[in-house]
């Protein structure tokens, strides 16, 4: 109701305050929403490259990208995000005449800093112009985890949020067997950043 004067009451304006509130909170949450449900289609679009590739390097080598090249290979390391840095590392050498991945630039890091020497660099022959141990990251900033099947069954230590973790290959609980249990697990953290080895809201290969 307008006052004489042609404007609104107090009280009009209040509650049409109070509308616009509301639809700005809707709005926000529905912006929220999509770019989540955004970043978990990317980060399973993501693993279904990565499958490939990791497909592809078994094609010409006869086995996946071990769990860990310190073990495999007897490369230095910090021991953290192993199977990641292995898997990357193998989709990206040349030793057989290609590479196997094309990289998303800004899903390289190297959260550990760390690094191989030179003749391990060389040994791998990769497409990278230096020595450092990289990792894929999820649209999230964690690294995906890699995990070789004669590993599942292990603890490794992986970064998340920063910080280090203790993940294990994931296991159904309706047939209390490993996932994919010939081959590999690939897994996000997911939204929430919390791993439950492949379950829960973290993103996978099954």
């Amino acid at each position: 109701m307008q006052d004489q004067r042609g404007g609104f009451t107090l009280v009009e304006l209040l509650v049409v305050i109070a509308i616009i509130g509301v639809l700005a909170g809707l709005g926000s949450q529905m912006m929220g929403y999509s770019i989540r449900k955004g970043n978990i289609s990317a980060a399973e679009s993501e693993i279904q490259r990565l499958i490939l590739g990791v497909e592809a390097v078994q094609l010409d080598n006869g086995d996946y990208p071990p769990t860990s090249m310190e073990e495999e290979y007897g490369f230095s390391g910090n021991g953290l995000n192993s199977g990641n840095e292995s898997m990357v590392a193998h989709l990206a050498s040349r030793a057989k005449g290609r590479s196997y991945f094309d990289f998303t630039e800004e899903y390289l890091e190297n959260l550990d800093t760390d690094s191989l020497d030179n003749d391990s660099a060389e040994q791998i022959s990769w497409i990278f112009g230096d020595n450092q141990l990289r990792e894929y990251v999820d649209p999230w900033g964690n690294p995906y985890v890699y995990m070789h099947n004669r590993d599942y069954g292990r603890e490794f230590s992986v970064t998340c949020e920063g910080s280090p973790v203790m993940v294990s290959a994931g296991q159904s609980e309706k047939t209390a067997t490993y996932f994919e249990p010939i081959r590999f697990q690939i897994w996000s953290a997911g939204p929430d950043g919390v791993h439950e080895n492949g379950k829960g809201d973290d993103v996978s290969q099954w």
